[in-house]
């Protein structure tokens, strides 16, 4: 071959290898955390470039790359940033590590962030990531078993139920609900879009807290809602349909029914063939299969000026009760804009809109209360085609109970936040925040005239309520950040405004022409209208809090607020102070501990103590309140007056309601940083504790008098364990947490110690709709709040003979059947000073846990949750075994001493009075272990190689099927041990408790 022909061949190889190697390419990729968890979010960049684009779902990218490009650059928030080479690579499987260790996370503090090793407080953080597919419409559900030390109840299993959430115990006999702060500002935590959540932080201890004073008693939850990621527009879009299950107990049927009271009285029914009557299950009338279905579609990016990032959602749900539903729809715009390098300006905003027909609170009790042998229908009787009972009351006929009350309910919100940052010189930044919000409830209630036979109207009726309640808020903050040598000071202060205003209207009207609901005329007669303005929270406050550091090993932190309430609180008692400081040591930084680094690389101690507080009352509790008086007859006979009356007796005394808490805690990281564990160790006490004492009804004043009357304590223990690894390709890891908590009331003094009674029939409290009638719990200095109050029951009296041995009730001689009441205080009568404490409705431990594995695009999630050491006081349980007055109940009826003529049994007797008070007595009898433990989620996806998504133009794609719900164990006796209910009244299983439903569901989340 010539030179000439060598040099052509060879000039063209290398014109034909830098045309290859000019041209741009797509590269493709997964990015996942150290547990094979994908990162959505995670940034991918060109090193040196312009080109950038962020992870979708699941992790995976595809990013352009021009010619020449030979590294990319991969980050995400708490992570160590990875380069990867590109050559001869065009598909990347990117694992990223945690920043040095998990502590180098950053966590949201109040007014700031910091990083985690930094903190001296105790904070428990849950992500994003690990929460958006869950079935739930509430952030407090979405963190069920996640956090040590916080306990999440549901409240019940209606579409629109929402979940409390308990810090650390109960801390205040008139309850102290934690503070949300989103993105900065005070909102409620109800009705957030689980899918916009970036991070959620939770201030546990005062020091954390206490830099938002008065409003933190019941701990705080910091959400940071999500903001663009990478320099391409990234399209999300998730989709979720699941069917809900009710979970019940069966009823007798008509046969059973009709065998049961016949047994109690022979002449029932007398002469009528059992077979020609109806058998309706009013439980499958009432319940059925629901559904649940949430879209949530969101476009997000950055250019050098400009984050943005915005979502709309709809979550539609189907009760598992009649005609119960609700739908839920809303939006959001997060956007921040760079002007110049100092000057930063943004705005959130949000809005949501809520349509539900709620549950008719009367008719969740009745599966008991309605006789199987009346019918639905009435098909005799087409001017009242609702069903009747052929003897007797036999209970309200459910379903027209339930299709002849038109009930509606609007929910409107708005939430909107603008801010503006500066950075001054001297490593100064101010900043200021305005948040508006508005919120507004229409509710309708429209009652047709019905016949259900013994309960009967002719004369409709309507109802509506309104409230209107905007609420303004701005701070105004300077902050300075600045390291040099090895110190490190950050510092804040600051002050704040909040204002609320309250109105509502309240209508009604009879007898409205044409059934029509669409409006009341309040010209006519039968119409009454009222309303109520309440400009009931103005508060100010100014804050500060200082940071310091030396060489990242010792730490020092302490703050302090002062808020005035003008609304709550009279003069002379409408500031609080507030004061917090802390103290950390990074064990593991100090020279000696370098032998120990290969085994356990970080150890850390930390120490703080802390006041909070409560005004959680309402407002102008230190001034009389009058309500008009319009023709009011005061003497029998007399002439009827015009006028005003008191509504409320006023305490000019009435203060804060504060929380003294001291917290110790370690924080370690083993196993080369697999394995993490946190301990904290905390001793909180409320002093001044505010309360609503209730009022003499002779006094003619229903509205409780609110006072400081005492102390109570909590102490507890909170543990954290954690480990991750990998095995070949599957990556693992699983986590867990505990809390002990002790509660204890220390005094009343203000009532005299006099014990605070509560549950059923008692100060006007009748809502747990159970035959019991007398109160359930006592709350007094040396026990918990709310414990189980009645009769200790030893047995059942099986002879006379038992029963001659034993002291009997006033006036009444047991039977065999009969429960044998314990005479406690040895005077020989069962009397009522023989009811002691007889249970505990606070957990004792809490706890919960959570898996997942990861192989090969498959995943498997599960969550568990539970509690220990708790009683629950079974409220159902006498309708579960006793025909109340002339309905239905369960087949454990036929268990009951003698009934069919059985002898001896472990079940008292029944008969039409219960005169020994079997099961209308609080006691020991209804008292069971209320422990359990809860499969709460099982989550089992497959995320889509990039090899053809690319080829349709799909980033990321996700399928995953989910039950929630889907087992519990326990030893409770009753439909479901997770109980909500107020301080004094918890634990209480009632008739008319709205059951939980099991949740069967399939998603998908797409990424463009």
């Amino acid at each position: 071959m010539t030179k000439t022909s060598t040099f052509l061949l060879c000039w063209l190889l290398l014109c034909t290898f830098f045309t290859a190697y000019a041209q741009d390419r797509v590269i493709s990729g997964t990015v996942t955390d150290d547990t094979g968890t994908g990162l959505t979010g995670a940034t991918v960049a060109v090193k040196g470039g312009k080109q950038g684009t962020s992870t979708g779902a699941g992790g995976t990218f595809n990013i352009t790359v021009p010619a020449g490009a030979a590294t990319l650059m991969i980050s995400y928030v708490g992570f160590e940033t990875r380069e990867e080479n590109l050559t001869n690579r065009n598909n990347l499987s990117i694992q990223l590590l945690p920043q040095k260790t998990l502590l180098n996370a950053v966590v949201v503090v109040g007014y700031g962030t910091q990083k985690r090793a930094d903190l001296t407080g105790a904070v428990a953080s849950a992500r994003g990531e690990e929460i958006k597919s869950l079935p739930v419409t509430n952030v407090q559900e979405a963190l069920q078993g996640r956090l040590a030390g916080v306990e999440v109840v549901k409240s019940s299993g209606a579409p629109d139920a929402t979940a409390s959430i308990i810090i650390r115990g109960l801390s205040s006999l008139n309850n102290a609900p934690p503070l949300y702060i989103v993105d900065g500002v005070r909102q409620s935590g109800d009705n957030i879009n689980i899918q916009d959540i970036a991070t959620i932080d939770v201030l546990k201890d005062a020091s954390a807290a206490a830099i938002y004073g008065s409003a933190a008693a019941g701990g705080v939850i910091i959400i940071t809602t999500k903001k663009g990621q990478g320099s391409k527009p990234t399209v999300n879009f998730t989709a979720r349909y699941g069917v809900t299950k009710p979970l019940t107990m069966k009823l007798l049927d008509r046969d059973e029914f009709v065998r049961l009271r016949r047994t109690l009285n022979p002449t029932y029914l007398s002469g009528v063939d059992a077979d020609t009557l109806p058998n309706t299950d009013w439980v499958d009338e009432l319940y059925a299969n629901g559904r649940e279905e949430n879209y949530n579609l969101s476009v997000s990016g950055t250019t050098p000026a400009v984050n943005y990032y915005a979502s709309a959602f709809y979550n539609g749900q189907q009760g598992i009760y009649l005609n119960n539903s609700s739908y839920l729809s809303g939006a959001r715009v997060n956007t921040d804009f760079k002007i110049g390098k100092r000057v930063k300006i943004g705005e959130q905003l949000y809005v949501w809109s809520r349509s539900t027909k709620p549950e008719i609170v009367t008719a969740i009790n009745p599966p008991f209360r309605s006789i199987p042998i009346m019918p639905v229908y009435d098909d005799a009787d087409p001017k009242s085609p609702w069903g009747k009972s052929p003897v007797g009351f036999g209970g309200p006929n459910l379903v027209g109970q339930i299709m002849t009350a038109h009930i509606t309910n609007q929910k409107f919100n708005l939430q909107g936040n603008a801010f503006a940052e500066v950075q001054l010189p001297l490593y100064l930044t101010f900043r200021t925040t305005f948040g508006y919000t508005y919120y507004s409830e229409n509710q309708s209630y429209f009652q047709d005239a019905y016949n259900f036979g013994q309960v009967a109207t002719s004369i409709n009726a309507l109802r509506k309520f309104n409230i209107n309640q905007p609420t303004i808020m701005s701070n105004y903050t300077l902050s300075f950040d600045h390291e040099f040598g090895k110190h490190a000071i950050s510092a804040v202060i600051g002050y704040e405004q909040f204002k609320t205003t309250f109105n509502s209207q309240y209508a009604t009207q009879t007898s409205v022409g044409g059934n029509s609901y669409s409006f009341i005329q309040t010209s006519a007669s039968q119409a009454t209208v009222s309303g109520a303005y309440d400009p009931n929270g103005l508060i100010k406050s100014t804050f500060a809090r200082v940071n310091y550091n030396f060489d990242s090993r010792y730490y020092l932190s302490g703050s302090i607020r002062r808020d005035g309430n003008f609304t709550v609180f009279g003069p002379g008692n409408q500031y609080g102070v507030f004061p917090a400081g802390s103290a950390g040591w990074r064990i593991s930084e100090e020279p000696f501990f370098r032998g120990l680094l290969h085994t356990i690389p970080q150890l850390k101690l930390r120490g703080s103590y802390g006041v909070l507080g409560n005004s959680n009352i309402g407002g102008y509790k230190f001034l009389s309140t009058y309500d008009p008086v319009n023709a009011q007859n005061f003497t029998p006979g007399g002439a009827p007056f015009i006028g005003v009356t008191p509504t409320f007796i006023p305490n000019s005394s009435v203060k804060w309601e504060s929380v003294y808490e001291g917290n110790i805690g370690v924080d370690a990281e083993l196993l080369n940083s697999k394995m993490f564990v946190t301990v904290e160790w905390y001793n909180k006490t409320t002093k001044n504790m505010l309360y609503g004492l209730p009022i003499p009804i002779s006094s003619g004043i229903t509205t409780p008098f609110y006072t400081n009357i005492g102390s109570v304590r909590n102490q507890g223990v909170e543990i954290v364990l954690g480990y991750k690894d990998k095995a070949g390709a599957l990556n693992y890891s699983i986590s867990a947490n505990g809390a002990f908590n002790k509660n204890k009331v220390l005094n009343l003094d203000n009532i005299n110690n006099n014990p605070i009674l509560d549950g059923n029939n008692n100060y006007g409290n009748a809502t747990f709709g159970m035959m019991v009638n007398q109160p359930i719990t006592i709350t007094k200095a040396g026990l918990s709040f709310g414990q189980f109050y009645g009769y200790k029951v030893e047995g059942i009296y099986q002879t006379e003979d038992e029963i001659n041995k034993h002291p009997q009730q006033e006036g009444y001689k047991a039977r065999p059947g009969d429960l044998i009441f314990a005479d406690v205080d040895g005077n020989g009568t069962i009397n009522d000073k023989d009811r002691t404490v007889i249970g505990n409705p606070n957990p004792k431990f809490i706890y919960g846990a959570n898996i997942r594995l990861d192989w090969k695009g498959f995943d498997l999630a599960m969550q568990f949750n539970g509690v220990a050491g708790v009683d629950i006081f079974n409220g159902v349980k006498a309708y579960s075994s006793f025909p109340f007055a002339d309905g239905n109940t369960t087949s454990k009826v036929f268990g009951a001493s003698f009934l069919d003529k059985n002898g001896v049994t472990d079940q008292p007797r029944i008969d039409n009075n219960d005169p020994n008070g079997n099961y209308s007595k609080s006691s020991s009898y209804f008292v069971e272990s209320g422990a359990y433990l809860k499969m709460k989620n099982l989550q089992i996806g497959y995320t889509f190689s990039d090899a053809w998504l690319h080829k349709v133009s799909i980033r990321s794609a996700r399928i995953y099927v989910m039950g929630n719900n889907l087992f519990t164990i326990t030893k409770y006796s009753g439909i479901d041990p997770e109980l909500a209910g107020t301080v004094t009244a918890r634990g209480i299983d009632a008739v008319w408790q709205y059951p939980h439903a099991r949740i069967y569901s399939v998603g998908l989340d797409l990424a463009f």
